[in-house]
């Protein structure tokens, strides 16, 4: 079976070098070039091509965008649509030992609203009474959010280098189970701040923990309220 993206035909087993090499060419990019708009020598671009290294995450993110791909495009297969982009990403990097790609029926893109971080915080108010148009924005995806699933765009850096400010993430707000290491938005409730955060659960106890080591861990307490489980995600636009 193959999936079309953005023009390009990959296998289901095919591996991430081919990917690229695929969109490279599709884009009318030879090794030289696409290495000059990365800052790398087409050296790295044939290691990358022929799956002798595995790019880092950043890079991961700087080459898709050169060569017009969303990352969980660039990572994903066929059979893998994408219940969450960080199960993909841990699987090529090796980041996260508990990450593991699940087996998916195919699924056919969906679209969702981008809304703000405060309408995040107020959605269990309000997704009832929300209407297609009440969003400036509407982006697809083919992970299933839900009926009131949403996108929100990363801000700041705290969970970086993995979601770098800018990037756009797809929350599913219901029908959800807590698992650590995953990726969650919450909402701290003395504030009324919506955050978005690593799961992490270890000796009895619950916390947030930012990606950005120069960012504080978030105690889970009463104070605390998990409000969407985060299962996709895209790389900003380019203009």
């Amino acid at each position: 079976m193959l999936a079309t993206t953005h023009g390009c035909m990959f296998s289901a087993m095919e591996k991430i070098g081919r990917r690229i090499a695929a969109a490279r060419e599709k884009k009318g990019l030879n090794q030289s070039e696409l290495g000059r708009l990365l800052g790398v020598s087409p050296q790295s671009v044939q290691a990358w091509e022929s799956d002798k290294n595995v790019p880092r995450p950043r890079r991961l993110s700087e080459i898709a965008a050169a060569i017009d791909l969303d990352l969980g495009d660039l990572l994903r297969t066929t059979h893998r649509t994408g219940d969450d982009f960080v199960q993909a990403l841990g699987e090529v990097v090796g980041a996260h030992s508990n990450l593991r790609a699940v087996a998916q029926p195919h699924r056919d893109a969906k679209g969702y609203p981008l809304i703000s971080w405060v309408a995040a915080g107020c959605w269990e108010e309000s997704c009832d009474n929300f209407n297609p148009g009440d969003a400036d924005e509407w982006l697809t995806s083919s992970a299933n959010a839900g009926d009131f699933g949403y996108w929100l765009e990363v801000s700041g850096p705290s969970m970086e280098p993995t979601f770098t400010s800018g990037m756009r993430i797809l929350v599913k707000p219901e029908g959800f189970d807590l698992t650590s290491g995953k990726y969650y938005v919450a909402k701290l409730l003395d504030t009324g701040e919506t955050t978005f955060k690593q799961y992490l659960r270890d000796g009895g106890h619950s916390f947030l923990r930012p990606l950005n080591p120069a960012f504080p861990v978030i105690p889970v307490t009463d104070n605390v309220a998990i409000i969407g489980y985060v299962i996709d995600a895209k790389l900003p636009p380019i203009f």
